[in-house]
């Protein structure tokens, strides 16, 4: 069962990958785009700056935070985890993903209801083009929630691994695992 629930967490988090690519290509061409209006027709878009640091940087960053979690694409040490044996690495990866999922439950939470509030406000930011508030707020809860997901569903993982002494059902199918390649 768990398997299934990562195979279909891992969609939704591919699939919100998949949007954080299409705003680093959006950021890209603003980017082009703008320089190209400022500095051959001297007239830059005075909405490129919002779109980008409201929008399109906290989708680019909130939208991978999961999928790069579930790839152990984060910065980690693991120095002292290669010399620990499973029940003592389990633990530790217990540890660190309930403290993470303290953290990141708390950051959704407040991002939602923060998110809510701005929708419910109708509120707007004041410039040339009234930008709707809500929909950059949105990106944090979307994001941090799929985190929260993941480390539930990798503290479950290492909870069995710990109570079993095997490795987790979750972590035969990881591509990269305590700086080593592993086959799928």
């Amino acid at each position: 069962m768990l398997i299934r629930i990562d195979k279909g967490l891992k969609a939704a988090e591919r699939a919100v990958a998949l949007v954080a690519v299409g705003f680093m290509l959006a950021i890209m061409l603003v980017v082009t785009a703008d320089v190209v209006m400022r500095y051959l027709f001297n007239s830059p878009f005075a909405w490129a700056y919002d779109l980008i640091a409201l929008y399109l940087m906290a989708g680019v960053f909130y939208f991978v935070l999961s999928d790069a979690h579930r790839e152990k694409m984060h910065v980690g040490i693991d120095i002292l985890q290669a010399r620990m044996g499973p029940r003592v690495r389990h633990f530790a990866d217990l540890l660190t993903a309930l403290i993470s999922l303290a953290l990141f439950s708390l950051i959704a939470y407040v991002g939602a209801h923060s998110a809510w509030e701005s929708f419910a406000n109708d509120e707007i930011l004041a410039g040339d083009i009234p930008w709707p508030v809500w929909l950059s707020a949105i990106i944090v809860p979307i994001g941090t929630t799929l985190l929260v997901l993941r480390l539930l569903l990798q503290f479950i993982g290492h909870l069995l691994g710990l109570t079993t002494g095997r490795e987790s059902p979750l972590d035969s199918g990881a591509s990269v695992r305590h700086g080593e390649e592993v086959a799928p």
